[in-house]
């Protein structure tokens, strides 16, 4: 967190936290990821770090704003807009918007980073590789987390080993859609909902559990 502001400099006490010393403290050629408050990190700092080749590359998560009726800029993000036009395709810069929804991808992002850090790591595999891989690493090719992006026919092919699960919660949906279908009348519906309804619902809710788990949420590309 930024801790808290004073009042007297507008500043937040965690405020370039990660500035000149810490940075220096890195292996020569280091990543520097900041995933929320950019502010945590000292601009002047990482450019200079950057200069040199101490930090060879830099992801910053930060708020940007834009005014509606004259396109100012506005945010923390700002002090590093300079910095990403210096050092194209050195500098990636993540507005800060996943904050701002409760989507399930919110945790799965969280979860895959720390995955793929862990891999290079524990396997030195790399997942999204950004720039020049590392010699004596693999390269674990380009991954979005489940439901954000469009659906591919390799998601279907992952997917194929938990297809008997999913068979049968389709068959058990539809099975139970089609009586509702064909009911005879009011009261032969409101018989198949009493004794099936909860199963249905139930059929329901773990099939699109699943296919969420699964990546398969999204269009088809």
């Amino acid at each position: 967190g930024l801790g808290t502001l004073d009042p007297a400099s507008g500043k937040f006490a965690n405020a370039g936290t990660i500035g000149a010393p810490v940075l220096a403290e890195l292996n020569h050629g280091a990543v520097v990821l900041n995933y929320d408050r950019g502010e945590c990190v000292d601009a002047a700092a990482l450019d200079a770090a950057m200069a040199t080749g101490q930090v060879r590359y830099a992801a910053i998560d930060a708020d940007l704003f834009s005014h509606a009726e004259t396109g100012k800029l506005s945010g923390p993000m700002v002090p590093y807009l300079a910095l990403a036009r210096k050092y194209p395709g050195r500098l990636e810069l993540l507005p800060h918007a996943a904050a701002d929804t409760d989507h399930f991808s919110r945790v799965e992002g969280a979860k895959q980073a720390v995955d793929q850090i862990f891999d290079v790591i524990q396997f030195k595999s790399v997942t999204n590789l950004k720039g020049d891989l590392p010699a004596g690493y693999s390269n674990a090719g380009a991954r979005t987390v489940a439901c954000v992006g469009s659906v591919s026919a390799a998601d279907l092919a992952r997917a194929a080993p938990e297809s008997a699960g999913l068979r049968q919660g389709a068959e058990t949906m539809a099975a139970i859609w089609g009586a509702l279908e064909t009911a005879a009348d009011e009261a032969r519906r409101d018989e198949i909902i009493a004794r099936h309804g909860a199963a249905l619902v139930k059929s329901f809710n773990t099939y699109a559990t699943n296919m969420r788990k699964l990546g398969l949420e999204g269009p088809w590309r």
